[in-house]
């Protein structure tokens, strides 16, 4: 897990609903005059799950500030982290408006902004929570006299269903302890973020809600994980043949995944053994690259994941294309001098 998100410790906590619009446009926000008292077990629980959540594994993004206007999240934030309590929960009512201003579609639902002030990390930095969370309807079970009985509940939110809530956290660059706050990071949970199917339910939460946007290094970030993790496949002390294999999930990865991002800790799980998974995050953690989900974005690798090329000791090349290189080059065996391969296929020409 990300050392940023692993000792979440909440403050203040409240809720706010929200709702989308009806026929006759903007339904107003349904605000909280009092913050929200969770128990020492609830409030654990609460701030287990969003740990988990923000952390590695989890499809998380940093993402860039795009908006730091008077009425943005990243400017209530700002001032959330540092209010009293009066002050919260006036500024926190602020953020729900705010969201009902930009809640344009009925597709998207409306739910509940759970708003929380706190800090998080191994240095303690000062933070602020917004969690988007959809109701839903379930049950709680009761046992009394040697009878089991179930009772229905229709508003149940922050469920361990996961595409269920949104999370974005703002968060100090450099701790503090008390003051004003300075700068801060962002960052973003959204299982939408990760779909082809609903890029606009994702963009509305973190660019038209809380002023987010894409870093502009993704293009960078994506060649550096290609580059680094076909790297680290050529250094791997295995067979050949599973580093074809490997190199072979890369390009699956990230040319036929129809996954947004891309992740250390996914590619580590998908294809890789639990020692080979560890060796493979400290590597990457040493070339700097996030441990956090990053957006994928090939524009500068594209020419590279079009083909597949093998490269022999005695200055042999051969290509083919990526997508159907399993199926159309095969090693059959392979010594320290030489390497027999099946290729599908007749010879064609030779070059003169």
């Amino acid at each position: 897990m990300s050392d940023v998100f692993s000792n979440l410790n909440f403050y203040r906590v409240i809720l706010h609903n929200v709702h989308k619009p009806n026929d006759h446009g903007a339904v107003p926000a349904t605000v909280s005059l009092e913050l929200t008292t969770l128990d020492p077990i609830g409030k654990q629980l609460l701030q287990d799950r969003v740990s988990k959540v923000l952390g590695t594994g989890s499809g998380s993004l940093a993402m860039d500030v795009a908006s730091k206007t008077p009425a943005s999240c990243y400017e209530y934030a700002k001032q959330l982290i540092q209010a009293n309590e009066i002050t919260f929960i006036t500024t926190s009512a602020a953020i729900a408006h705010h969201h009902t201003a930009i809640h344009a579609s009925k597709r998207w639902p409306g739910g509940t902004l759970v708003i929380i002030s706190g800090t998080t990390g191994t240095e303690n930095r000062r933070c602020l929570i917004i969690i988007k969370a959809e109701q839903q309807a379930g049950f709680t079970e009761t046992e009394e006299d040697g009878k089991i009985t179930l009772a229905y509940l229709e508003n149940l939110i922050l469920t361990p269903q996961s595409k269920l809530y949104k999370i974005g956290i703002f968060y100090e660059a450099n701790a503090k302890t008390t003051g004003a706050v300075d700068e801060l990071n962002a960052h973003v949970f959204d299982s939408n973020i990760k779909s082809n199917d609903d890029r606009q339910a994702a963009k509305y939460f973190y660019s038209g809600f809380l002023g987010l946007k894409i870093p502009e290094n993704a293009v960078q970030r994506t060649r550096d994980f290609f580059d680094y993790t076909s790297d680290f496949i050529g250094d791997m002390d295995i067979e050949p043949e599973r580093k074809i294999d490997l190199q072979q999930a890369l390009y699956t990865y990230l040319k036929t995944d129809k996954s947004t991002t891309i992740e250390v800790a996914e590619f580590a799980h998908k294809y890789l053994d639990n020692e080979e998974a560890d060796n493979f995050s400290f590597y990457m953690e040493n070339k700097g690259f996030p441990d956090s989900a990053v957006t994928k974005d090939t524009k500068l690798i594209n020419r590279k994941l079009a083909r597949r090329k093998l490269n022999f000791t005695s200055n042999v090349k051969i290509t083919a294309p990526a997508d159907e290189f399993s199926e159309l080059v095969q090693v059959l065996e392979s010594s320290e001098t030489d390497t027999t391969l099946k290729i599908k296929g007749v010879l064609l020409s030779q070059d003169k």
